[in-house]
């Protein structure tokens, strides 16, 4: 209770602070993807036989220490057995091809800075409290790994700006379309809690679900190329603003929950992230993944931090 009291004042703090100082990291201009949007209601019945047209890999950059409760809502009655301790998760980025639009990640992992530091690139006064360490074997940071399979990115999509899904920005060239649900915060609180991962970058291009697709069970989506491979799920909660994508792998079709879901025990129960801005909208989001699932087990699932 009390800490929860402490880390509401030190962010309070950070927002006046804002206010007075600017914002401790760089943010970027937002302006809206250009990305065709239909307003169209999808036969997933008709889409999920199309042939696939793209290569999918995740791509494991590290992993980092957080408390249950980050990871569980622990006020959620399913979780009385489970105590707020520390666990390690994996911390990915993951890996498209696509035949004429070439290599994207979702999501950017852990850059090199958490081989030798536990907070890696976070930084401020409450740092240590949401990443309580972190593990990072030798040329498993994302830049080495992009380097070693030979992927030239041309975009980045990210599920949302917390510091393990955007960390490894730092190493990415700057001069490619980096795309971000709209009004996604980058959770820059100064002194308090802040990264440098957007410096460099110009632009971000939001997604605007207001005129998107409906699909049923996920609600508004977004054809992200118009060729049915990679469509973007709204799906706010965790943080505003936050996208799950849908993959149509060579393999497969693949859901890619984000922190909708960080684990398959939270997903499998019903149980929100701790951490979620918006509880409400949290749940409503985690359980159309849900549906989406149950209606569909042929569906590969990966969350935010397990396969």
């Amino acid at each position: 209770m009390y800490k929860k009291l402490i880390l509401k004042c030190l962010l309070v703090f950070g927002l006046l602070a804002s206010g007075i100082v600017g914002c401790s990291g760089h943010s970027p201009e937002r302006v809206l993807a250009d990305i065709e949007i239909r307003s169209t209601e999808l036969d997933w019945n008709v889409i999920s036989t199309q042939p696939s047209r793209v290569k999918f890999q995740t791509l494991l950059t590290g992993s980092v220490t957080v408390l249950m409760g980050g990871m569980l809502n622990l006020d959620d009655p399913k979780t009385g057995h489970i105590k707020d301790e520390e666990i390690s998760v994996d911390v990915y980025a993951h890996w498209i091809r696509h035949p004429i639009k070439g290599d994207f990640l979702i999501d950017t992992g852990l850059n090199k800075q958490f081989l030798t530091h536990p907070q890696g690139s976070l930084k401020g006064l409450i740092a240590s409290f949401i990443i309580k360490d972190s593990t990072q074997h030798p040329n498993q940071d994302i830049l080495s790994q992009i380097t070693r399979y030979g992927i030239t990115p041309r975009g980045v999509f990210l599920t949302h700006a917390h510091s393990d899904h955007s960390a490894g920005i730092i190493d990415l060239p700057k001069d490619i379309p980096y795309y971000l649900g709209k009004n996604g915060s980058l959770h820059n609180y100064p002194f308090i809690m802040y990264t440098h991962h957007f410096e460099g970058i110009k632009k971000l291009l939001e997604l605007d679900f207001d005129h998107a697709s409906n699909m049923a069970n996920l609600g508004k989506v977004i054809d992200i190329w118009g060729d049915a491979s990679l469509f973007a799920i709204s799906s706010p909660g965790h943080t505003k603003g936050h996208v799950s994508y849908l993959v149509h792998a060579d393999e497969g079709w693949i859901l890619l929950t984000g922190d909708a879901s960080h684990t398959r025990w939270g997903f499998e129960n019903g149980v929100i992230p701790g951490w979620s801005e918006d509880r409400d909208l949290a749940a409503k989001s985690l359980h159309k993944l849900m549906a989406f699932s149950d209606q569909n087990p042929n569906v590969r699932v990966i969350f935010g931090h397990q396969m």
